[in-house]
């Protein structure tokens, strides 16, 4: 049993199988139109279509008991799913979710961006969800549908969702190297896309977004269905604690280092590699607890050509390296400084950094929105995607405090008050472990933390403390993601009351866990088998749905899992 993504003529078919993979879902196989006439939903519950592919077989499929989950569908495929395409929508809009809870949003619009569709509804097809302008009353249309299809469905959606999220998180082409006035330099946050106002801000929309379409796909699964959870161990969240050196001297790294050690924690530090203060043997001295990374400073070339820009971001990097003797894994960005669109992280993919930093949530220099996702809506790392579909091989992993812009006296800095902060981070951490279950990444400079930011930055390790979630650096991140994204799923049968499946992984690691659902369609899990043997699991709530988290035996790299449910009593 996998789920199917089609091939033919769609430029995102690798990303719609990265957010299946991100939402721990590598459970998917592609299909080229060649192979649909004789799928059997049996084996292919759900078959996922790309924007605009209008393969004539696809109703077929759906006719005899398949799901086809389809964005911007063509005119064949719209017909069968009693659609008629009017016209197109003007983004920015809202979508409104209506039918069925998806996990993390509790009644939020969220932001849809790109292409959109405005349809005429026949009796047939019944909305799950509806687009909106931001701002307005009237002009409401149909967001997604549901149509019956003889033994099957076929859910549409009025937009390119893959194309949006892409969008979302990463920004929009058409902005790059625009500068605002006022600043001096190209950066990510320059590039967010245009999303309205930002009563989204508060909840990480684009992977929310992302999850609306997972949690459809798994409706539609006639089985319980198991995800490798992206949380270390039982973690409802986890803290990602960073700084950046800049000029700051020795003293003041290791008094921030002290501080995230006594917390239980550990930190990435940033070093510009021919300005820091820090010889190679402190480097080495910092390496024993903590993680550190290249700080390129691209500033001094503000308004050159972005290939002098690449170069010397190249440079840079292999100067740390070749200076501390220190892989670069993880990268940020003086001022997060950025050249062209994902120029830089092509060049991040050559180098072997796994994980970039650089895209800090909020609107610099544009606004005064301090909620923690503004702008880009994202927390979840993803792999980055060039608008053409090609995956790079780096995870962006968004930063969502820096303490500059949160604390300090500059005039773009929103001034939060120690106690003012910490009442908005309770509410941001009770959202991450209540509802979002996702990393929360900051940055506080060491020379910010002896003037004027270590109060709120042990705020931050103390209530992470509070409610559980781990203090890691980007770097162990960036380790935990990449061992975990070397698994797959084989092998899933469900017979009614047994789920079984294997799994296999290149990379083990001592934290990562198997998410098994507790209950389905009236049953509930009674026993667990890991390789025959009955095991004990560590239970949590996800998404408003009971989990057993189950672990996989040390330095394995295959193993059996087994699942037995039991009728729940009337």
């Amino acid at each position: 049993m996998q789920i199917g993504i089609m091939t033919n003529r769609s430029r995102l078919s690798a990303y719609i199988a990265e957010i299946l993979r991100t939402w721990g879902l590598p459970l998917y196989t592609p299909v080229s139109n060649d192979l649909v006439r004789g799928l059997k939903p049996a084996d292919i519950p759900v078959l996922v279509c790309p924007a605009y592919d209008d393969e004539a077989t696809l109703p077929d499929y759906a006719r005899r008991g398949g799901t086809v989950l389809c964005f911007l569908p063509g005119r064949a495929l719209a017909r069968a799913a009693g659609l008629k395409v009017r016209g197109t929508k003007e983004p920015p809009l809202r979508l409104r979710n209506v039918a069925y809870p998806t996990g993390g949003l509790a009644g939020e619009f969220v932001p849809v961006v790109g292409s959109v569709h405005t349809w005429e509804l026949s009796e047939t097809a019944n909305p799950l969800a509806f687009l909106s302008h931001p701002g307005r009353y009237g002009g409401e249309t149909a967001g997604i549908t549901e149509t019956r299809v003889g033994s099957g469905r076929i859910i549409s959606f009025a937009f390119d969702l893959p194309r949006c999220v892409l969008l979302l998180r990463q920004g929009d082409p058409d902005l790059v190297e625009r500068i605002p006035n006022g600043d001096g330099c190209a950066r990510p946050t320059h590039m967010a896309a245009h999303t309205g106002p930002y009563d989204a801000g508060w909840i990480p929309h684009a992977d929310l977004l992302s999850r609306l379409f997972v949690d459809i796909t798994r409706r539609y699964m006639p089985a319980p269905v198991p995800v490798l959870s992206h949380l270390p161990r039982t973690a409802p969240g986890i803290l990602l604690y960073s700084g950046d050196e800049d000029y700051a001297d020795v003293a003041s790294n290791e008094d921030e280092f002290d501080g995230v050690t006594d917390a239980g924690g550990r930190m990435s530090l940033y070093v510009i590699p021919d300005h820091t203060k820090s010889t190679p043997e402190d480097v080495a001295r910092y390496a024993r607890r903590h993680d550190i990374g290249p700080h390129p400073n691209l500033r001094p070339l503000d308004g050159r050509p972005v290939p002098e820009r690449v170069a010397e971001f190249e440079r840079q990097v292999r100067l740390f390296e070749e200076t501390f003797r220190i892989p670069a894994r993880t990268v940020r960005n003086h001022c997060t400084a950025w050249a062209g669109y994902l120029d830089l992280v092509d060049v991040m993919e050559k180098l072997g950094v796994l994980m970039d930093g650089n895209y800090f949530s909020g609107t610099y220099m544009r606004d005064r929105e301090s909620a923690p996702y503004a702008s880009f809506g994202a927390a979840l790392p993803m792999r980055f995607c060039h608008p053409d579909g090609r995956l790079v091989n780096v995870y962006q992993q968004h930063t969502h405090l820096i303490d500059d812009g949160m604390f300090g006296p500059q005039d773009y800095s929103y001034k939060l008050s120690p106690a003012v902060f910490s009442v908005m981070l309770e509410r941001i951490f009770t959202d991450i472990t209540t509802r979002f279950h996702t990393p929360y990444g900051v940055c506080i400079h060491p020379g910010n933390w002896v003037r004027f930011s270590e109060e709120q930055g042990r705020e931050l390790l103390s209530q992470a403390n509070e409610k559980g979630l781990p203090i890691w650096s980007f770097d162990q991140w960036a380790a935990f993601w990449s061992a975990r994204d070397s698994w797959n799923f084989a092998d899933v049968k469900w017979n009614g009351a047994r789920l079984g499946f294997n799994l296999q992984g290149r990379s083990p690691h001592p934290d990562l866990r198997i998410q098994i659902p507790l209950q389905f369609a009236g049953a509930s899990v009674g026993e667990l088998l890991v390789d025959g043997r009955k095991t004990r699991t560590d239970t949590d709530v996800r998404y408003r749905e009971p989990v057993g988290l189950v672990s996989i035996p040390e330095g394995r790299t295959k193993v059996s899992i087994e699942a037995v449910y039991h009728p729940n009593p009337n």
